[in-house]
C-alpha cells in the first residue's frame, strides 16, 4: 500500500472499464434502436469518450514528471484572484461552448420566471386563446401553470433561483449568474478545506480539484439551478462551523434561500446531518430554535407562499376526490390527494430507475478530477474525528441515498445533475485526505499531475462535447433572423426535446420572435392568416416554419 498512486490509478481504470460496459449495455449496444431518450444518448455520445480520457490521464499521471505542487501553493495563497480568473474562463466557455443557450426545460423555466420578476410581476401574461400554442401540451399545468381565463403563466418551480437570476436579467447579463456563483464556490471550498485541516495548502488542493473537474465547470455554463444550490449549501456549512446565535440565524436565512431554489429536496438532504447535529449538541434547544428562526421568514414566504399561489393559479385539482367548493376540509383533502399523485409520479423503485442511479454515479466519477471521489471517501474516513468533515460526508451520502427512489433519470445536463448540490463536499474532503496521508509525497505528486492534465485536457474534451451537442440541438430549430419580427412554429420531437424551444418565449411576448407549437401545416397557416394577414413564409421544413411579420 505504499504506492497509493498506483492503487488510485488502478481503481480508476477498473471503474472506467466497468462503467463503459454498463453504458454499452444500458444504451442497447450495438444500437439497433434508432431513437433513445436524452440521458442514454448523452451517455453513449459523451461518457464513453469521457471515461477513456479519465483512464488515460490516470495512467499518464504515473509517469514521473515535475510535480505541479507550486500551482497548489499559488491557489492557496490567492484564492480570490484565481477565482476571478476562473470566472472569466467560465464566462468565455458559456458563450463559446454552451452558446449561452438554455438546453433543457428546467433552464427555460428559470429564465422565464426571472424575466417576469425582473419586470416586477409574479407571472407572465400570454393571450388566453394562444396558451395551447405557447405552452407545449405535455408541459401544460405540469411545468408552466396557466390561468386559462386571464392568460397568467408561472413556472411550477419554487422561485429562489429565478429571484437570483432576476437582477442579472434586469441588466441583460443572465449568463453571469452561475459563473459568479461557481467562482464564489471555489473560494468557499478553499476556506472550508483550510479551516477543517488547519493547513493553508488544503485550500489550494480543494480549488485545484474543483477546477480540474469538468462537471463543476460545465454546470456553471448552464442555466440549471444546481450551481446555486451548491454555493448556498457550502455557505450554509461555512456559517455552521461556529454555532453562535448570529451565525445560526445567518445559516437559517441562507438555508431558507437554498430551500426554495427550485425545489426543497436538495437542501433538505444536505442540511439534514447538520440540523440533527445541532439538535443533539450542546444547548440543543436554543441553537435549534435559533436556526429555525432564520429559516422561517423566507421559507414561509417564498416556499409555502409560492406553493399556495400556484395552487390558486392552477385552479381545481385534477382528478379531485371532492367537489372544489368552499368547504375547507374538501379543499385540504383535494390538495393532499394532489400531492400524493405527484409523489407517486416522482418516486418508485424499478429496474430502469436503479440502473439510472448507477449510471449517474458513473457520471459523477467521469466528470470529476481523476480519483476525486475515492480521495473524498478517504478524507471522510480520515476526518471522522472532525465534526464538520464528518457532517460534510454525511451530507453527500444523504444526497446520494435521497435520490435512490427517484423514478426517472436526470435527463439532459452535464455531470451528475441531481448530486451537484452536494458536490462541493468532495474537493473539501479530498483535500483533507491529501494533507493527512503520509506516503512520501507520491500520492500528492500523482494527484497534482492528474489534476493538471484533467484541468487542461478533460475540460477541453467536455467543453468540445458540449459545443457539438449544442450545435446539434440548435440545428433542430428552424432558422430565423435575430431582431426581426417573426413567428416560428416548432414541430414536436419528443426524443430530441425540440418542443423545449417554445419555452424560450419572453413571458410578455416582448421579444421580436415568438415561438409556437405547430399543430400541422394547414392549421398553422390558418392561424397566421387570421392573426397576421401580412406575414410572409420564409422557411418551411420538417422541423417547422418561419413567418416574417410585416
Amino acid at each position: 500500500m505504499r504506492r497509493l498512486d498506483v492503487w488510485l490509478a488502478g481503481l480508476m481504470v477498473a471503474a472506467g472499464m466497468l462503467w463503459i460496459i454498463l453504458i454499452l449495455d444500458a444504451t442497447g449496444f450495438p444500437y439497433v434502436v434508432p431513437h433513445e431518450w436524452i440521458f442514454h444518448f448523452i451517455l453513449r455520445q459523451q461518457d464513453i469518450a469521457g471515461w477513456a480520457f479519465v483512464m488515460a490521464i490516470a495512467v499518464l499521471a504515473l509517469v514521473p514528471a515535475r510535480s505541479p505542487l507550486a500551482l497548489v501553493d499559488a491557489l492557496a495563497s490567492r484564492p480570490w484572484t484565481w477565482a476571478a480568473v476562473a470566472l472569466g474562463a467560465i464566462c468565455i466557455a458559456t458563450f463559446a461552448a454552451a452558446k449561452n443557450h438554455p438546453l433543457a426545460g428546467d433552464e427555460h423555466l428559470a429564465l422565464f420566471q426571472s424575466r417576469a420578476f425582473a419586470a416586477g410581476k409574479l407571472t407572465g401574461a400570454f393571450p388566453p386563446e394562444l396558451l395551447y400554442r405557447l405552452i407545449p401540451s405535455q408541459y401544460q399545468w405540469r411545468w408552466l401553470i396557466a390561468d386559462e381565463a386571464s392568460g397568467r403563466v408561472a413556472s411550477m418551480y419554487w422561485p429562489g433561483f429565478a429571484l437570483l437570476l432576476a437582477p442579472f436579467d434586469w441588466i441583460g447579463a443572465s449568463w453571469l449568474c452561475n459563473p459568479l456563483l461557481a467562482a464564489s464556490s471555489l473560494v468557499l471550498v478553499a476556506k472550508l478545506a483550510e479551516r477543517l485541516t488547519g493547513e493553508r495548502r488544503a485550500g489550494g488542493w480543494a480549488m485545484l480539484l474543483a477546477l480540474a473537474s469538468p462537471g463543476f465547470i460545465a454546470m456553471a455554463t448552464s442555466y440549471f439551478s444546481m450551481t446555486a444550490h451548491m454555493f448556498l449549501n457550502l455557505l450554509y456549512a461555512w456559517l455552521l462551523l461556529e454555532r453562535t446565535p448570529r451565525r445560526l440565524v445567518a445559516a437559517g436565512i441562507v438555508g431558507s434561500l437554498a430551500l426554495v431554489q427550485n425545489n426543497p429536496v436538495p437542501h433538505l438532504l444536505f442540511a439534514l446531518p447538520w440540523v440533527m447535529s445541532i439538535a443533539r449538541g450542546p444547548a440543543a434547544r436554543r441553537n435549534f430554535l435559533t436556526l429555525v428562526a432564520g429559516y422561517a421568514p423566507l421559507g414561509l414566504l417564498l416556499g409555502l407562499g409560492w406553493w399556495v399561489f400556484l395552487r390558486e393559479l392552477h385552479g381545481p385539482v385534477p382528478m379531485a376526490l371532492f367537489p372544489p367548493d368552499a368547504n375547507p376540509l374538501y379543499r385540504l383533502t383535494n390538495a393532499l390527494w394532489y400531492l400524493l399523485l405527484q409523489f407517486r409520479t416522482v418516486f418508485g423503485l424499478w429496474d430502469g430507475a436503479v440502473m439510472s442511479r448507477i449510471l449517474e454515479q458513473g457520471r459523477l466519477w467521469s466528470w470529476a478530477a481523476p480519483g476525486l471521489v475515492i480521495l473524498a471517501l478517504a478524507g471522510w474516513w480520515l476526518g471522522r474525528g472532525v465534526r464538520e468533515a464528518r457532517l460534510l460526508g454525511f451530507s453527500f451520502a444523504a444526497t446520494v441515498l435521497g435520490y435512490l427512489p427517484v423514478a426517472f433519470d436526470q435527463g439532459s445536463g452535464w455531470g451528475a445533475r441531481y448530486l451537484h448540490p452536494a458536490w462541493g463536499a468532495l474537493p473539501v474532503l479530498a483535500a483533507f485526505a491529501l494533507v493527512r496521508i503520509a506516503d512520501g509525497g507520491r500520492l500528492r505528486a500523482y494527484t497534482a499531475r492528474a489534476a493538471l492534465y484533467s484541468l487542461v485536457f478533460a475540460n477541453a474534451l467536455r467543453l468540445f462535447q458540449i459545443h457539438l451537442f449544442m450545435q446539434d440541438q440548435l440545428s433542430l430549430r428552424p432558422p430565423y433572423e435575430e431582431g426581426v419580427r417573426q413567428v416560428v412554429f416548432i414541430t414536436p420531437n419528443l426524443h430530441q426535446y425540440a418542443q423545449d424551444f417554445v419555452l424560450q418565449n419572453d413571458p410578455f411576448l416582448r421579444a421580436p420572435v415568438i415561438f409556437m407549437m405547430s399543430r400541422g401545416r394547414a392549421t398553422d397557416r390558418e392561424e397566421i392568416r387570421r392573426r397576421f394577414p401580412g406575414a410572409r413564409l420564409t422557411y418551411d421544413g420538417a422541423n417547422g416554419q418561419v413567418w416574417r411579420l410585416e
